[in-house]
């Protein structure tokens, strides 16, 4: 049969060069396509994440991750809530703890149609906050509550609070260590010297949802418990008695925990400086004067301290946030120390400060008494340095800033320090690092040789490097 000549040269048309190309790119067009649908159907099976934000406000720290792989028995979130009037940020959280454990369950609650169950776990019928989330495990159960859920800090401008951090994940991995253990350790406040107690600023209920019991202890009345796990001396404003200072020597001695916070408003601090001696280091009378711009906080006496490397400030650093010391007092390491005492500073000025030991004289230039810096004004003891097994080591954390945690709601990383010796006092690794995230952009600072660096590199540098690109080109061009 002939060939019709159409269907010849379409036929031909197939064999040309420009067919054969078009053909080969229509391919690697549908292979790429079928690939890119197999890419998401793959992708879309795990669900993949990644937390670009700078403080990792949606992803869980690596001490959470552990406490989480350690639950063995059924632990139950209660989201006190009508369905869809969740908090968005906290269904993220809640999310990255169920994934990773089976046997964290999560179960929202009408508040309105189950009143029983939100009974249940209101035992002093004052009521639950809608948005609160229970964790309920075997050994107990603890109720965070929206408030919990953030870190404030007070705005001058609003005469209000601001939202500048997130303590979701703080609250829930303290809540199941908790529900896990079922044991809550003790602190007790030494009282009789006017100190300043954490209920007066508000921070015994953020003390106790941390897991700790609080209560108050007079060492003149009575011995230190056997439940002890950490005795806090906070802002006293007298010394202690001889008779005080045996009784925490002697505690000590057994592996005990002690946190004291103090400043110049005592002037002799004999008995306390006794008890440190016994652990290479004392406070010495007087207060830091900061003359580098680039660690005040706007005043002499307020300064923002170098932070060094320990386990109470790497999740600071990390942060990069800093420390306030108010009228900071200096801490001296002894030269004459037991060889199985460990010291580590805290907190640091810089070396243009001094300690001003006169204080009746509030002027920031030097006098001859002064004790230039830098200036230590955070140290921790442990003794022995090093144990094995379920040997005592006795730990000391001393602050020269009775006012430390006065200004946490000014500056939250107060907090996180005064929260984070707390925890390495009571040896919790896993909870020492899950801090709140903080969400506050913080003002940049420099110092004098920055500001000069910067303004030349702004000013001279990149402007001088424009012209000598631009007159290149042009004397290329003007020869063409």
């Amino acid at each position: 049969m002939k060939e019709i000549k159409g269907f010849k040269s379409i036929r031909e048309s197939f064999g040309t060069r420009q067919v054969r190309y078009g053909g080969y790119a229509a391919l690697i067009t549908l292979a790429v396509i079928v690939g890119l649908i197999l890419i998401n159907l793959i992708v879309g099976q795990f669900s993949p994440q990644i937390d670009m934000t700078k403080y990792g406000l949606y992803s869980l720290t690596e001490q959470t991750v552990q406490v989480i792989e350690q639950v063995k028995a059924p632990v139950n979130f209660y989201g006190l809530w009508r369905p869809g009037e969740e908090i968005p940020d906290l269904a993220e959280v809640i999310d990255l703890y169920t994934t990773k454990n089976r046997n964290i369950r999560f179960e929202v609650v009408d508040p309105n149609r189950n009143p029983g169950l939100v009974s249940k776990f209101d035992r002093a019928n004052t009521g639950i906050p809608s948005g609160s989330l229970v964790v309920e495990g075997e050994k107990g159960f603890k109720i965070i509550t929206p408030q919990d859920m953030y870190e404030y800090m007070y705005n001058e401008q609003t005469q209000g609070r601001s939202i500048v951090g997130l303590s979701m994940e703080r609250k829930i991995t303290a809540a199941l260590l908790f529900v896990a253990t079922g044991q809550t350790p003790v602190i007790y406040e030494v009282t009789g010297h006017q100190e300043i107690l954490l209920a007066e600023l508000g921070l015994n209920a953020l003390v106790e949802r941390e897991n700790f019991a609080l209560r108050q202890l007079n060492l003149v009345q009575a011995s230190i418990p056997e439940d002890a796990s950490i005795v806090l001396l906070h802002a006293p404003q007298s010394d202690l008695s001889q008779g005080e200072a045996d009784k925490l020597l002697a505690y000590l001695e057994k592996g005990g925990r002690f946190m004291v916070l103090a400043d110049q408003s005592v002037m002799e601090l004999t008995n306390l400086n006794q008890v440190l001696g016994s652990y290479g280091m004392r406070f010495d009378y007087g207060f830091v004067v900061e003359n580098d711009y680039y660690y005040t906080g706007g005043a002499s006496y307020l300064g923002f301290p170098d932070l060094l490397e320990h386990d109470i400030t790497i999740p600071l650093l990390q942060s990069r946030s800093s420390v306030l010391v108010v009228n900071g007092m200096g801490i001296s390491e002894l030269d004459a120390k037991r060889r199985t005492i460990e010291l580590k500073p805290l907190l640091v000025s810089s070396r243009n400060s001094f300690l001003r030991t006169y204080v009746e004289d509030a002027e920031s230039e030097s006098l001859d008494t002064d004790i230039p810096g830098p200036i230590i004004t955070g140290m921790t003891a442990i003794d022995p340095n090093w144990i094995q097994g379920n040997d005592p080591q006795a730990r000391i954390v001393a602050i020269g800033s009775g006012a430390l945690a006065l200004y946490y709601q000014w500056n939250p990383a107060n907090l996180d320090m005064f929260m984070n010796s707390i925890a390495w006092l009571e040896d919790r690794p896993e909870t020492l690092s899950v801090r709140s995230k903080s969400m506050y952009l913080w003002p940049m600072r420099i110092n004098g040789f920055q500001m000069v660096l910067y303004a030349i590199i702004i000013v001279i540098v990149i402007p001088l490097g424009f012209f000598i690109t631009g007159l290149v080109i042009w004397l290329k061009r003007r020869h063409l």
